[in-house]
């Protein structure tokens, strides 16, 4: 029997941090210096959450999914909490660990594949960096949110920062040869040169790209597994998907 290796849709992010550390940069964001990583957009809702949620962070254990560079984690490891970073992305890791070396900061930052997640230990606080719109088959939506649901303590949080779906999109997608939005997925035409599972959609060959879903699908999806909405706000975004932060 001989098996062929089909990349996996979300493996991408790999090739776009290879090309970030090459012209220079510490994150996704396109950000040179490594103390901008704190006045991130995602650490600034945190900020005002946190307080409402925990008296201190000192000892308090944090899982940061979809860590990447290590923005949120090395913030939150600044307050004092306990930090543990996953992603599927080693050039990403590497990247966060040379940060948290200029920052002199504490994270344990590791290589992990969110959809082969396996319950070991159990946090105060789970967080969502950006990376729930990137799990597009529901299946593994389902599976990673039984992992967090999981793997929090008794009182744990799960701060989820993710993409929804706004009634105008249009400047991302009108004019875009390279983007279609159909049943909720958006599918991305992507590098020719990537082994993937390439589809056909709209008579164009595409890969998933993220899962953007409406507001009540998204909620509906939480409430499905179990989970209960104790703060949120929305960000529109004129021509984009709009925010959702909860």
């Amino acid at each position: 029997v001989i098996l062929r290796y089909t990349m996996k849709y979300y493996e991408m992010h790999e090739n776009a941090y290879q090309a970030l550390k090459k012209q220079g940069y510490v994150s996704w964001d396109r950000v040179k210096d490594v103390k901008e990583l704190f006045v991130h957009s995602i650490n600034k809702l945190l900020e005002q959450s946190l307080k409402d949620f925990f008296f201190s962070y000192q000892n308090l254990s944090v899982l940061d999914l979809g860590t990447g560079t290590g923005t949120v984690a090395l913030f939150l490891a600044n307050l004092g909490f306990k930090v543990s970073g996953f992603d599927v992305s080693k050039t990403a890791i590497e990247m966060a660990k040379v940060n948290a070396e200029k920052l002199n900061l504490n994270a344990d930052f590791l290589v992990k594949d969110l959809n082969l997640l396996e319950v070991v230990e159990h946090y105060d606080f789970i967080v969502d960096s950006s990376f729930l719109h990137c799990i597009v088959p529901q299946i593994e939506r389902d599976q990673i949110l039984s992992f967090v649901h999981q793997s929090l303590n008794e009182d744990g949080l799960f701060f989820v920062h993710t993409m929804i779906q706004s009634s105008d999109m249009t400047k991302m997608l009108q004019g875009n040869d390279y983007l279609v939005l159909e049943d909720d997925i958006l599918w991305s035409t992507g590098n020719k040169s990537w082994d993937m599972d390439w589809q056909i959609v709209k008579n164009k060959k595409v890969f998933p790209h993220r899962r953007i879903k409406s507001l009540d699908k998204i909620e509906e999806e939480f409430s499905r597994t179990n989970f209960a909405i104790m703060k949120k706000e929305i960000k529109y975004n004129k021509g984009y998907p709009s925010t959702y932060s909860a």
